[in-house]
């Protein structure tokens, strides 16, 4: 068999192909609340933007280095404000374990448990929206963390639009056992990581619409 020529595309063409993918994702959750299943669409749409397996393929974060643009997720407002963005593995984190052993010493104390809130506040960082992608924590059930994008991966894949499995991983079985307003968690988790992924695209297309004149297709400025 003669092997295809492939061409690459252009830069141009990939920004309105990740456009494109942010509305079907928006179009997905707009119908989430009535339409279930439409969790599948949107783990779909999320495994393409930020959740492939090769970062050139995870569309909104590889436009996002190719045009300049960046965003910083930041930590839990009131009442967490004490809290970092737990991340995974911070169980076997030496800080957060020393953390825990000092707000266990320090209960009943309350001078002592308001320092050792003030040494977890310091842990506080803005988390670039790539690493938070990567590595920030989406769900845990023992002994299993899953970030975002593992999160995305595994339901896109076992039970996502593109491709239904035959057979699902335990920790995701047992997700969809334990209940968070109504919803599985593991998709209320995903749910929620839908409306920032579209709430940093919104920001993306603005940015090269303001910066670079690009026209969008589905977008209002300001708008997801």
């Amino acid at each position: 068999m003669v092997r295809k020529e492939r061409i690459s595309k252009s830069p141009e063409a990939r920004v309105v192909e990740c456009e494109t993918h942010l509305y079907f994702l928006w179009d997905a959750r707009r119908f989430y609340q009535e339409q279930a299943d439409r969790y599948k669409q949107m783990a779909a749409e999320l495994r393409v933007l930020v959740g492939d397996h090769r970062p050139a393929r995870r569309l909104l974060l590889a436009m996002m280095d190719e045009f300049g643009f960046s965003y910083e997720v930041q930590p839990p407002p009131p009442p967490f404000d004490k809290q970092p963005i737990p991340m995974v593995g911070w169980r076997d984190d030496p800080n957060q374990l020393a953390l825990v052993r000092q707000t266990e010493a320090a209960l009943g104390d309350d001078e002592k448990m308001e320092e050792v809130l003030s040494a977890q506040a310091a842990l506080r960082r803005p988390v670039p929206f790539a690493e938070y992608v990567e590595r920030g924590l989406a769900v845990y059930i023992a002994p299993h963390d899953y970030s975002f994008r593992d999160l995305v991966l595994a339901i896109a894949q076992q039970m996502g639009s593109g491709h239904e499995d035959t057979a699902v991983d335990v920790p995701l079985a047992q997700m969809g056992t334990v209940m968070l307003g109504g919803e599985q968690s593991h998709i209320a988790a995903l749910v929620n990581f839908a409306d920032l992924v579209l709430t940093v695209g919104g920001l993306f297309i603005e940015h090269v619409v303001k910066k670079h004149g690009y026209e969008p297709k589905f977008f209002r400025i300001g708008a997801a």
